[in-house]
């Protein structure tokens, strides 16, 4: 029998994280490659003390006991950017800020669920979100190395960047373990943490599901459609789900996410346009395809950021 595939991981410390050095360089390509062969990768870092990653969930299981005329307050329009719980995913439950890696973001959803005040969570938010972004910021400018694309193609300062705090329990009998089903990513990309719950499962190219084996300091990196859009197709976007399978009733995962979008329209650079990869995306706007997504066709299709801006002369990407 082979061996059970597994993620790449992938180390981030003081000697790779020096840009254009030769560890900078090398960990770029090994970065760009598991982001084109898996869609993800796990980063291994000592970025974010362990201290505070324990603080973080204690801090996260608060806001899940709030009470739900408090819990809605934070609502948004867009689709995964408030408060989120669904009678279609009943094992599931999540919280999003919009703009988290500003302290006054974070202040007022603070200030929202917790009137008389909380500032402990409010500044560990903050610094833990802060770190998650340096961890994207990495990975975006690895990318950007990689593919020998200039940084400046993005505005920086169009990032919309979105925490998402997440609550899955395990199932009671007769209810599916399926707390999230197969989906890929509308974020160009997500930094993912959790609390050690083993659930979450990544499909490859090849049809195979991976089960991700959370460990300490280590964290989850998911390519969404947006980037695999902007890559021409090179980066693959994977379906994953979550899927509480345990049989104790007690037994809860919670999950803490960096998700990031783009304001602005976003085209493929023309470095990654050849021969072998002609033109497979029109310009778009990552916003815009949230609201698509919302849609009944934006939901009917098989693969979102094809059906939204696809060219529809090539053979159909992995989505």
């Amino acid at each position: 029998m082979p061996p059970e595939q597994k993620l790449p991981v992938i180390n981030f410390n003081a000697e790779t994280l020096i840009p254009s050095t030769d560890a900078w360089l090398s960990t770029s390509h090994v970065v760009r490659r598991a982001l084109e062969d898996y869609g993800c990768f796990v980063v291994s870092t000592d970025k974010i003390p362990w201290d505070l990653h324990e603080t973080m969930f204690e801090l996260t299981k608060d806001l899940f006991c709030l009470p739900m005329e408090t819990k809605i307050k934070t609502l948004s329009q867009i689709l995964g950017f408030g408060y989120g719980n669904y009678s279609s995913l009943p094992l599931f439950e999540s919280f999003g800020i919009e703009n988290a890696c500003t302290l006054d973001a974070i202040r007022s959803f603070t200030n929202l669920l917790f009137p008389s005040g909380n500032n402990t969570f409010c500044n560990i938010a903050f610094e833990y979100m802060k770190l998650l972004s340096e961890i994207n910021h990495c990975v975006l400018r690895m990318v950007f190395d990689s593919y020998g694309v200039e940084d400046k193609q993005f505005d920086m300062s169009s990032l919309v960047y979105l925490a998402r705090f997440m609550k899955y329990r395990a199932p009671t009998q007769g209810e599916s373990p399926i707390a999230l089903p197969p989906h890929s990513d509308k974020s160009f990309l997500g930094v993912l943490d959790d609390n050690g719950v083993k659930a979450f499962a990544i499909k490859m190219r090849n049809g195979e599901w991976i089960d991700h084996e959370p460990s300490p300091s280590t964290f989850l990196v998911v390519a969404g459609e947006p980037l695999m859009a902007w890559s021409n197709g090179r980066i693959y976007a994977p379906l994953h789900q979550v899927a509480m399978r345990s049989s104790v009733k007690e037994v809860v995962r919670y999950s803490t996410g960096l998700f990031w979008f783009m304001r602005e329209m976003v085209e493929v650079p023309k470095q990654l346009v050849d021969d072998e990869y002609y033109l497979r995306f029109k310009p778009f706007n990552n916003m815009d395809f949230l609201k698509y997504m919302n849609t009944e066709e934006g939901k009917a299709s098989k693969c979102g950021i094809e059906s939204y801006c696809g060219v529809n002369t090539y053979a159909s990407t992995d989505c």
